[in-house]
């Protein structure tokens, strides 16, 4: 069922020339440097500590007194950093017998010079499960955590481009099984990505990631099949490089994760990329913690929030740095190269959304499923000329 609807910043590239004016760095985690160049100003401290203030509100079920605190703590914390913050209600009717479920979804928004947009997004509700109190650290709380604290350091060394930190409710499985219930979830994005689809702000994003269960101590995150090709080899790069390999495994098969991201890409929004670990404990998939009394604040480390954090500040101001030189190219008012009104428009479009369509696109979940990935493990060239690699953002693979 469709929910009803109710400054300026120099970045030098880490390889290739500099623009005029800019000053080397080494990578956009050495540029934003706080407390440690290190972690680029990332704090696993606070990061973890954000993740032990929702766990201790407890179940935070959409709809719920649990979800309300939460929201209101991390209203909180964005109000603290002096950013300005959307609410995103929704109200999902199941039946005509039934109140609606009310849900209500976080935007904060840092502005950037380009009013293009990436998109930051995580959950932050609960599974609810009548058996036990299910505090959702790992699934619903890392994701919110680890928003929180890119927020702190990328509203202090702002991107070229406006960044939404997104903070989704409903986005958790409800009923199913055994239940009368219908089984519903992701009902925040969906309903987001609806009316961006509607206003045309898809097609102003140039990336969107998805976080969701970053904080298994022992964190393998999922080489998305679905994800766009470029951009998620970008993470799996920048992995590399800062020596977070065994987070980011080279090589790994490629799953499928269910995630919130699929209601984007359903909506025909291409430059999408989730980053989820899917296995929750060691095990096979889903994990021997997932989905039970051990997704707790116990079970949850510290030190893969700071891994996600750092890689994800590495790997956005590459992306960042590419494509303002595309946008650069575009604007160039000189001899049209051959193919050159193509690359124009890709990267004015956020990388071929089709933001109007209202029917799921092309790399909806049944397609992208069996859907081979042409680039082998090691995906595609990191520095491939810029122009390319923006033709490139309309496929996700």
């Amino acid at each position: 069922m469709r929910p009803h609807i109710a400054a300026p910043l120099c970045l030098a590239l880490l390889l290739g020339p500099l623009a005029p004016g800019c000053e080397r760095t080494e990578s956009l985690v050495a540029w934003a440097a706080g407390p440690s160049v290190d972690t680029g100003g990332f704090s696993s401290d606070r990061a973890f500590d954000d993740l032990r203030a929702l766990t201790e509100i407890g179940p935070r079920v959409a709809g719920s007194e649990g979800a309300a605190r939460a929201r209101a703590y991390i209203e909180g914390e964005l109000d603290k950093l002096g950013l300005e913050v959307e609410r995103e209600e929704v109200s999902v009717t199941f039946s005509p017998d039934s109140p609606p479920l009310e849900l209500t979804s976080l935007i904060a928004t840092v502005p950037g010079e380009s009013e293009d947009l990436f998109v930051l997004a995580a959950p932050y509700d609960t599974r609810p499960f009548e058996a036990f109190d299910f505090v959702g650290a790992n699934d619903g709380g890392s994701g919110a955590a680890l928003l929180l604290e890119l927020a702190r350091v990328l509203s202090g060394h702002r991107l070229p481009y406006t960044t939404l930190f997104v903070f989704l409710d409903g986005e958790a499985i409800r009923g199913g099984g055994d239940s009368d219930t219908p089984r519903l979830e992701r009902l925040g994005s969906s309903g987001l990505a609806h009316r961006w689809a509607t206003e045309g702000v898809l097609r102003r994003i140039r990336l969107l990631v998805l976080f969701n269960q970053v904080c298994d101590p022992d964190l393998r995150v999922a080489r998305d099949l679905r994800s766009q090709r470029m951009y998620r080899e970008e993470f799996w790069g920048a992995a590399a490089r800062l020596q977070h390999e065994d987070a980011f495994p080279p090589g790994q098969p490629f799953e499928s994760p269910s995630a919130s991201h699929l209601s984007f890409l359903n909506r025909g929004l291409r430059p999408v990329v989730a980053i989820v670990d899917t296995s929750f404990g060691g095990d096979e998939p889903p994990g021997s913690y997932a989905n039970t009394e051990d997704d707790d604040l116990e079970h949850c480390s510290p030190q893969s929030l700071e891994i996600v954090g750092v890689v994800t500040l590495e790997t956005l101001g590459r992306l960042a740095q590419r494509l303002e030189r595309i946008d650069r190219f575009a604007d160039v008012p000189s001899v049209e190269p051959s193919g050159a009104g193509e690359v124009e428009a890709d990267a004015r479009a956020g990388g071929g959304a089709e933001a109007a369509s209202e029917e799921p696109g092309a790399a909806g979940e049944a397609d992208a499923e069996a859907a081979p990935d042409p680039t082998g493990p090691e995906g595609a060239d990191p520095d491939a000329a810029a122009a390319g690699a923006e033709r490139e953002n309309g496929e996700t693979q």
